[in-house]
């Protein structure tokens, strides 16, 4: 990759590069709103079909997974997979109970008489998406199924597309069937997204929508928002990085390729004061990434959406960070929990050389489902409050009603809503 300092990055390539592929969603969207009036339409069919297209014949017969199916994959699996996915399991439930510790709020009496507090409700019916293209996503399943649980939602459904084989991959159906997760459906893509949002023959229609995924989920999930619920745009994977002299140039290029491998619409950037780190950065990416299986496309991530740029100053730094609003952000410095106080705009931080970016992939606990494409300007990352909602409660005594009565007559008449007021004034009458 070519190392360039951040002031002299024309307007053009700046842009290109704070977009990333969050641009590539209005390019596709006509074609994906065909989808999903396609499958709105013709349901099941349009599923079916899709794996007929794909791989030249009828891969299964059935959309829903069958006990049998989770048997076998209980089968196929390691046991280092299941103790893993155990110690995941308890990490994640861990961090994601301490997260709602109120289900109601403290009553607020603004008049005598009058109380007002939000009450707090699980969404009754969730629909996770599982990536599973290009690689097998157990850990999603956890990162969306156990807050969900948490929180108390009715029916969890999973889609999640299946191989060429005509089965989800054992790692994931085993993961989803530990934790408890009944309703798991073979189909992946924007028609997962369009059975979740409209319902099927065989796939119930869901309240939200949470997971992510490639361009073509997220343009799906992007059009499902405008009939019901979605976490987040949790697009193609990202990783910044901030790095001073004292960072680890072949920790810091291991992390930007653990980025890079999940697909070719990735973005991995690399901010540093030190032109030496650059440089060895630069480095160790060319030579770790010829050992990798995943190689082409952790290098066409890079050569597509990737950065390595050298600045004065890590206030220059964090100032793009916060402009770039990534995914993941990284903090390799000398002293990196003091820069965390400036970061505004982040999905998921990690703090120091040894918080790499997989830790938070897969075992701290923390959820690694995130806004990307900057969305982190205004989305949180996926969390047991995602999966509920508040309900306002209020309650009025007589008297408590007396102490506004005058109010409400006179904006009543001032909106000129009359039975407004009279909803109030009756009461006196």
């Amino acid at each position: 990759m070519k190392i360039k300092r951040l002031k002299n990055i024309g307007r053009e390539e700046y842009k290109k590069i704070i977009m990333r592929s969050s641009g590539m969603n209005e390019e596709i969207l006509p074609s994906i709103q065909a989808i999903m009036d396609t499958v709105r339409l013709k349901g099941d069919d349009v599923l079916l079909n899709k794996y007929q297209e794909r791989y030249g014949k009828n891969i299964y017969k059935s959309i829903a997974v069958t006990r049998e199916e989770i048997k076998v994959a209980y089968e196929t699996i390691n046991p280092q997979t299941i103790k893993a996915l155990k110690q995941m399991i308890k990490n994640i439930t861990l961090v994601q109970e301490s997260q709602l510790q109120k289900k109601v709020e403290k009553k607020i009496t603004p008049e005598k008489g009058i109380e007002v507090w939000r009450e707090w409700r699980a969404i009754e019916k969730v629909g996770l998406y599982i990536p599973g293209g290009k690689a097998t996503y157990p850990s999603s399943v956890l990162m969306t199924a156990i807050p969900a649980i948490i929180a108390g939602c009715k029916e969890i459904v999973i889609c999640s597309p299946a191989k060429e084989d005509g089965q989800i991959p054992a790692a994931t159906l085993v993961a989803a069937d530990m934790v408890g997760i009944k309703n798991i459906y073979k189909v992946g893509g924007a028609e997962a997204i369009a059975a979740m949002t409209f319902g099927t023959e065989t796939i119930p229609q869901v309240y939200k929508i949470f997971g992510a995924g490639n361009s073509f989920v997220t343009a799906a999930k992007t059009i499902a928002q405008k009939i019901i619920s979605i976490d987040m745009p949790a697009g193609p994977s990202e990783v910044f990085i901030i790095a001073d002299e004292t960072a680890n140039p072949a920790f810091i290029a291991a992390d930007l390729l653990a980025d890079g491998e999940h697909g070719e619409d990735s973005a991995c950037v690399l901010v540093t004061t030190s032109e030496k780190i650059a440089q060895q950065t630069n480095n160790e990416i060319e030579k770790q990434l010829r050992k990798l299986t995943t190689q082409a496309r952790a290098k066409m991530a890079l050569d597509r959406y990737g950065l390595i740029c050298f600045v004065d100053t890590l206030r220059e730094a964090v100032e793009f960070a916060n402009n770039y609003a990534p995914e993941h952000l990284e903090i390799m410095t000398k002293n990196a929990d003091s820069l965390v106080g400036n970061i505004v705009n982040a999905g998921s931080v990690f703090i120091g050389r040894w918080t790499s970016k997989s830790c938070g992939d897969y075992a701290t606990g923390a959820n690694h489902v995130l806004p990307t494409g900057g969305m982190a300007k205004m989305y949180p990352p996926l969390g047991v409050d995602s999966f509920g909602k508040w309900m306002q409660v209020q309650k009025c005594t007589k008297n408590g009603l007396l102490q506004i009565k005058e109010t409400i007559e006179t904006i009543a008449e001032v909106e000129k809503l009359p039975a407004h007021k009279q909803s109030t004034s009756i009461r006196f009458t």
